[in-house]
């Protein structure tokens, strides 16, 4: 958390320094906006373990995780922008195990949101802003497990989330036109709830509320921002 507020102190001071600077730099009211941010990784891990009365066992699991969500502004003034995202997600994991063990989940969903932005120096090549963010998610999966050969239960899961956040970020001007951007950690809050029900007949729903805050260094990635 320290580190993290020197960096911000030091961005800000940076931001100051460029008051003089050529005046192509920065939005202006009427300034359209496209940015997003996608993501992927994959998985794959396998054990083997040799016991002490001689036997053996192994496990390998694998997956993906994807996300690309879009988002496109508009700027009301040369300070504040408003817009939208429209988000895809999705994932695949299977693991497997010599003792019969066998688990497999599948899932997609999307996600859409309204936000507004207000940059404490848009007329400057670099800029502080705060962003709050109103959103709506679904996904849905289906999931098998296999614990031998006659028993197995088929599962279908939906998980809805509606949260409100508030993210520090900032901007850095490439060009006139192109930036980078990034949004340093998140405040929010969140009303999660999961509906689940499989084979045997078995139904589940489970509510939830949840409070998350996070500013670190972890969170410091950036994306890109074009304006048209």
């Amino acid at each position: 958390m320290k580190t993290t507020l020197l960096l911000m102190i030091a961005l800000a001071a940076l931001s100051a320094t460029y008051a003089q600077e050529n005046k192509t730099f920065g939005f202006e009211k009427g300034d359209f906006i496209i940015s997003g941010t996608m993501s992927y990784s994959n998985q794959n891990s396998d054990s083997f373990r040799s016991n002490i009365d001689g036997s053996t066992s192994w496990s390998d699991s694998k997956g993906y995780n994807f996300n690309f969500i879009p988002e496109v502004g508009y700027f009301i003034s040369p300070s504040f922008m408003t817009g939208i995202k429209l988000g895809y997600i999705s994932f695949k994991n299977q693991s497997y195990s010599d003792s019969g063990f066998e688990s497999y989940s599948k899932g997609n969903g999307y996600s859409t949101s309204l936000f507004g932005r207000y940059y404490f120096s848009a007329q400057k090549r670099i800029s502080l802003f705060i962003e709050l963010d109103a959103g709506y998610s679904k996904i849905s999966s289906d999931s098998e497990v296999r614990t031998s050969l006659s028993n197995l239960n088929i599962g279908k899961n939906d998980n809805t989330n509606y949260s409100v956040a508030a993210s520090p970020g900032i901007n850095l001007f490439i060009n006139k036109n192109l930036s980078l951007t990034s949004r340093i950690g998140k405040l929010s809050y969140a009303h999660i709830k999961d509906t689940y029900s499989n084979s045997e007949g078995d139904t589940s729903v489970n509510r939830r509320n949840g409070f998350n805050a996070n500013i670190n260094l972890n969170n410091f990635y950036f994306g890109v921002l074009y304006r048209i």
